[in-house]
């Protein structure tokens, strides 16, 4: 019996320490990334913009569908992920976006015209209101990564026709 007790306060106090450790992590994270692409501005744009072909190029994307206000991405590991174009021009895109899995952001891309196509920064901003859900993205969500391996299947896209 008193083994059991141990066992079990040792599981309350590491629950309780892992949600203390992430309720001081911020509820914020950001990734960067920037590249050149070989295309015009208005390629970029229209390949960014044509959302139900991205599955063709999009690792980790099984499927999008068009809304009223954007469209939704449906992930390999079935989570939807709803965007909203607040503003898409051959300059600047703005999205926002909200997850079923309990995080939302937005995704702001800012197309410059350079010698040889397109300079493409992109900011990701992701926000996690659950402490344990910070945890679990520290542990295995990069939003860096993620903005980099998306500009480098945009790129190929892009640049393909």
């Amino acid at each position: 019996m008193r083994t059991a007790l141990r066992v079990l306060a040792t599981l309350i106090f590491v629950v309780v320490l892992l949600g203390v450790i992430g309720w001081l992590l911020p509820a914020t994270r950001e990734g960067r990334a920037e590249t050149v692409i070989a295309a015009s501005p208005a390629r970029v744009l229209a390949v960014i913009a044509d959302v139900e072909s991205q599955p063709d190029w999009r690792a980790g994307l099984a499927s999008v569908t068009r809304t009223a206000v954007g469209w939704i991405e449906t992930t390999g590991r079935a989570e939807a992920i709803s965007f909203t174009p607040v503003v898409m021009s051959e300059r600047l895109i703005h999205l926002r976006f909200a997850s079923d899995a309990g995080y939302s952001g937005e995704w702001l891309a800012d197309l410059t015209t350079v010698d040889g196509g397109t300079r493409i920064a992109v900011v990701e901003r992701v926000t996690i209101p659950s402490p344990f859900g910070r945890l679990l993205a520290r542990a295995f969500c990069d939003p860096e990564d993620f903005a980099t391996t998306y500009l480098s299947a945009l790129k190929a896209r892009s640049e393909r026709q």
